[in-house]
């Protein structure tokens, strides 16, 4: 009788949808929108697109999935030590492949389950005549700000550009108005969110195109998530872009533009 009692109680269980795996994920305390938004606490009415990508997994794969907000140098570190099962949105970074795991595909990022893809633009006062033909910087005189550990950074060392790395746009904008950096290299969307938000304060501030590079950012696994459970973190991945070509995400999407 216990027997058929345990084994009824297990099959209830499993036809509740009792979530088979908890997981934790960490992203960055300052804001991306519309791909997060806030600072430390999250507006579950409003969260940003790929916090509500990732709560749609939940229900798909069935799972539990807990968002922590920290400073990405210690997210990275976090990840890298096992002490939380993954970071977004991570750029590939060859280097980074000590740290975690990216969705792969012959041996190379597969660019179709991204989570999405940003572009890195030059910002320069006005009156500059520092320019990037997509190629080249011209005219620079003094050095880049960018932020630390963005993969950007790496982008413009290759390129011999002295870089000076702070750690928030806002910061790196303002330094920019004050001529203590002759340019910024930063993500298009988090720089004119600040732009934007305060007209004033940076109406001498003007963005260069083209971009100096776009990169596809995705969620990056923990190599103890990915080594336990193989299948999950494909499923995980493969379930990104499911849903990021789907119906469902263009309804999410529109509510932010």
């Amino acid at each position: 009788m216990k027997m058929i009692l345990l084994f009824l109680f297990l099959n209830i269980s499993v036809a509740i949808g009792a979530p088979l795996k908890k997981i934790t994920l960490v992203y960055e305390i300052k804001p991306n929108p519309p791909f997060y938004l806030g600072k430390k606490m999250i507006d579950w009415n409003r969260p940003g697109i790929t916090l509500e990508v990732i709560k749609l997994l939940e229900r798909k794969l069935n799972i539990e999935v807990d968002f922590e907000r920290l400073p990405w140098a210690i997210g990275l570190e976090k990840v890298k030590n096992n002490e939380v099962d993954g970071i977004f949105h991570a750029s590939f970074k060859e280097q980074r492949l000590k740290v975690g795991v990216y969705p792969m595909r012959n041996g190379q990022p597969d660019t179709n389950r991204r989570l999405m893809t940003q572009s890195y633009f030059l910002y320069k006062r006005k009156n500059s005549p520092l320019q990037w033909d997509g190629n080249t910087f011209t005219n620079l005189v003094g050095t880049i700000g960018v932020i630390n550990d963005y993969a950007v950074v790496g982008d413009l060392k290759d390129m011999n550009i002295e870089v000076e790395e702070v750690s928030t746009q806002l910061v790196n904008l303002r330094r920019l108005v004050q001529g203590r950096v002759a340019g910024i290299a930063g993500l298009e969307l988090m720089n004119d969110f600040h732009i934007n938000a305060r007209p004033e304060e940076f109406k001498e501030i003007v963005k260069v195109y083209p971009p100096i590079a776009q990169k596809p950012y995705y969620l990056m696994l923990s190599h103890e998530l990915v080594g336990e459970n193989p299948d999950l973190a494909e499923a995980i991945w493969d379930a990104i872009q499911d849903i990021r070509v789907s119906e469902e995400y263009f309804q999410i999407a529109k509510k932010y533009f």
